[in-house]
């Protein structure tokens, strides 16, 4: 039996490479399906484990209070999320932190140097929500956040990129055309907090950005509007009875009634990984399927060859079959060849997809693993594309009778 496939196999190779252009051309379409099918899968993975990564950094007993982006009709005047609730949350037993969050971004200037930033507009409880520390220089105190003070602290990216060598601390900066000075360096954490990356960032007080650099939360129209508030639990266990009194609190300070809906959104770290995770998923399936259409083209362009192939070959079909050919051993043939052509096709793509992962680890800072799992399902994908679109042609050479094929002309 191995003898008779090896043969099939020696004479499949032998028709591809009589037409070796005709044949590349042919599995252009299975060699792009089955090098994205391969990049898609190791992108995917890598993608929702960097997200998932990202978000476990920022830890799990974090909750984000804001105003919904689709605030309900029936409810009447929404108030937004402002330093009233976060007071009244602080006061909360349970309760580590809360912090003002407005992120903005702006020009940074120091002497001839000019670097486009993140600010956070925010206070120093930020620091203790996410675990941030002052490497150099210290904090900005609750007087200087009570008086407005024109003080910041840089990340540690961003205070290389503006001073390079030269120590920032106690330096003067200009943000749009007023001065802040440089009083703390944050410890580089390699993790952002929720679309703010500290690093590459830098921390004002919130009443400053508010006040003197005019930068708006939520809603542009209320200036005394948050983004969100950033709230670090106690204990874990207990974030789910913590959201209830916190959700009690702030439906106080909104003095919504008690039987009136709520004009706020209370989010902890696990829907934002599980919608993170699901849009990731949905943007690897959206690929995945162009690198299954792909596949159907080449497959299609097998079927197309493979049919013009059995009308060139009509009489050489009629020889085989006088000299003693079975119309198994004709099937088997072009079954062959056409499964052949779509293997070849696979491992072409196969090489290129782990070469497209390794340039994608290697230069875009994302860490996407190979599977094997993902190289062995684009191979079968090739093989049984060649299988389904082969047979017909198979079937329509093993149905020649001897005596038209060899008067075919």
């Amino acid at each position: 039996m191995w003898d008779s496939f090896y043969a099939i196999f020696k004479i499949s190779l032998k028709a591809i490479f009589a037409n070796k252009m005709r044949a590349a051309l042919t599995s252009l379409g299975i060699i792009i399906g089955v090098s994205a099918v391969i990049t898609v899968l190791a992108v995917g993975a890598a993608t929702k484990k960097s997200i998932t990564d990202r978000f476990s950094n920022m830890g799990t007993n974090i909750l984000f209070l804001r105003q919904p982006w689709d605030l309900d009709d029936s409810i009447s005047s929404p108030k937004n999320v402002t330093m009233d609730d976060v007071l009244a949350i602080r006061e909360l037993e349970g309760v580590d932190a809360a912090a003002p969050y407005i992120q903005a971004s702006f020009d940074v200037k120091y002497r001839n140097t000019s670097v486009a930033l993140s600010a956070l507009a925010t206070d120093t409880n930020i620091l203790k929500a996410y675990d941030w520390t002052v490497e150099r220089g210290r904090e900005f105190t609750e007087r200087e956040v009570s008086n407005y003070a024109q003080v910041m602290m840089l990340g540690a990216t961003s205070a290389q990129t503006i001073f390079g060598d030269v120590d920032p601390l106690n330096k003067t900066v200009v943000l749009n055309n007023i001065p802040f000075t440089v009083v703390g360096v944050m410890k580089k954490t390699g993790s952002s907090g929720f679309g703010f990356n500290i690093d590459e960032g830098a921390l004002i007080p919130y009443t400053t950005g508010k006040v003197k650099l005019d930068v708006s939360g939520w809603n542009s129209k209320d200036r005394r509007a948050l983004d969100r508030v950033v709230i670090k639990v106690a204990d874990f266990d207990r974030i789910e009875n913590m959201k209830v009194d916190i959700a009690n609190t702030v439906r106080n300070t909104h003095r919504i009634h008690p039987l009136g809906k709520d004009d706020f959104q209370l989010d902890d770290m696990a829907s934002f990984v599980e919608q993170a995770k699901g849009t990731a998923t949905t943007i690897s399936l959206f690929l995945g399927v162009i690198g299954a259409i792909s596949l159907l083209v080449g497959g299609i362009g097998v079927m197309n060859i493979m049919l013009v192939s059995v009308t060139e070959r009509t009489r050489e079909i009629g020889i085989r079959m006088a000299i003693g050919a079975t119309s198994w051993n004709i099937r088997m043939q072009f079954l062959g060849e056409a499964v052949t052509l779509s293997c070849l096709g696979g491992l072409v793509g196969i090489l290129l997809g782990v070469g497209i992962t390794l340039f994608v680890s290697k230069y875009m800072s994302l860490q996407a693993h190979l599977s094997v799992w993902a190289v062995l399902v684009s191979a079968g994908f090739s093989a049984a594309t060649g299988v389904f679109f082969g047979f017909y042609p198979a079937y329509k050479a093993s149905k020649l009778t001897p005596i038209d094929a060899l008067r075919y002309e």
